[in-house]
């Protein structure tokens, strides 16, 4: 990973390829068939070896559905005639949304260890009611029910732990240890990078890396990504000197962490991004963010795609691409970068039901618009998390949508 000086570009980028062939889309499974189904999925798919897909939804499930449920763990498992869901966890076995010790709302993504483990994050519930750390277990032998078990209960208001991880997935490092994001917490009680260590005896050891305190970033949603040294990289959706959000990274050497800001944004061209950082294999960054640029949106203009660079070295190129509203707006949380085209592969829904775009350099080619089969069936308002591609497909999830209105999962041709 390039060190130093660092610059995002403002090279406005509007040509939108509006009359390209659609691609095709798939619906992989429409929520809400059936009584206790998860609804509104949310934070992106995760495959396994064999090709099943898990994934996580905010709402619905078996308990506490006075508040619309509190959530589920889902498995979609592929066949010849089609894809079968199991719903593997409902949340909040007991007491409501906020007091439930197992957690609920799931809004983050999963990721899964060597052994098939799932982990995952909740925003609310917990002994401390701001949300969980969790770890779900597939049964011996593959019979019998998954098992979940709480590896941290997160409490909003204390300088020594995080409240409500949001809609940033975890990440594992080679040696297990967990490492995320909280909204609030820390010192100054606007959000943490956060450690979670294994002990070796079942239990972890949790440990904040950054608390951000304003002028360094406020309030990180979206999780840490990880580089080849171990470096983590994310995004604040406010702070810095325009309150617009920033860029950081967090370096460790002796035992002890440094953030460093690699960028700020002004809040003209750019603001409040909203996503997790994604990797080229030139080790430029990239994500999306929510608020300004050249658009005429209703929130403050429409938002976009950075690509964030070195000034120094050969890869001294860089782009902003800013939406205008004709074909979409206000990317939800990441993108996808190809590492044989260079293309950027996203998702976004301001003014409409949402699209599914590919950006090749500056210009923008929508791939899938939502809404395009009768009484939305197809998916509609695409979910926070990155798409993700499997076998030449790119999957993700809508929130609404789908033959009972609680969101689909999805599959398109690139």
């Amino acid at each position: 990973m390039h060190r130093g000086l660092w610059r995002i570009g403002l090279v406005l980028g509007i040509l939108c390829g509006g009359a390209a062939a659609q691609s095709i889309e798939t619906v992989v499974y429409s929520f809400g068939g059936y009584e206790n189904d998860g609804a509104g999925p949310t934070g992106g798919v995760l495959f396994d070896k064999s090709g099943n897909i898990f994934g996580v939804t905010p709402t619905g499930g078996m308990f506490c559905t006075q508040d619309s449920g509190c959530g589920t763990v889902f498995e979609l498992s592929p066949s010849a005639t089609g894809w079968t869901e199991q719903v593997l966890y409902n949340f909040c076995t007991t007491g409501n949304q906020y007091t439930c010790p197992d957690g609920s709302l799931p809004y983050a993504g999963l990721i899964s260890d060597s052994s098939g483990n799932l982990y995952g994050t909740t925003t609310y519930g917990g002994t401390g009611t701001y949300g969980t750390v969790f770890r779900l277990s597939p049964p011996p032998n593959g019979i019998g029910a998954w098992t979940e078990n709480v590896l941290w209960n997160f409490e909003r208001g204390k300088k020594n732990n995080g409240g409500s991880p949001e809609y940033g997935r975890l990440n594992m490092d080679a040696t297990g240890n967990l490492y995320g994001t909280t909204g609030f917490g820390g010192a100054s009680g606007v959000g943490t990078v956060f450690e979670l260590s294994p002990t070796g005896t079942g239990t972890y050891d949790f440990s904040i890396l950054h608390s951000f305190a304003g002028p360094d970033g406020s309030h990180p949603g979206y999780g840490v990504a990880i580089d080849k040294s171990g470096n983590l990289y994310g995004t604040t959706c406010y702070g810095g000197p325009a309150n617009s959000g920033v860029v950081y990274e967090l370096t460790q050497a002796n035992g002890a962490w440094t953030e460093t800001v690699l960028y700020h944004f002004n809040g003209k061209s750019g603001a409040n991004p909203l996503s997790s950082i994604s990797f080229d294999e030139a080790g430029n960054l990239y994500g999306t963010f929510e608020n300004a640029g050249i658009g005429d949106c209703a929130l403050g203009a429409c938002g976009g795609v950075f690509k964030l660079v070195t000034q120094s070295g050969i890869n001294d190129q860089e782009y902003s691409y800013q939406f205008d509203g004709q074909d979409g707006g206000n990317p939800p949380a990441g993108v996808l970068v190809d590492a044989g085209t260079g293309s950027v592969f996203g998702t976004s829904w301001n003014g409409g039901p949402g699209n599914v775009f590919q950006l090749r350099g500056r210009t923008e080619n929508v791939l899938y618009q939502f809404c395009s089969l009768p009484d939305c069936s197809d998916g509609r308002y695409p979910s926070f998390g990155t798409i993700v591609e499997h076998s030449e497909q790119l999957y993700g999830e809508t929130g609404s949508g789908g033959v009972y209105d609680e969101g689909v999962v999805y599959s398109i041709s690139k």
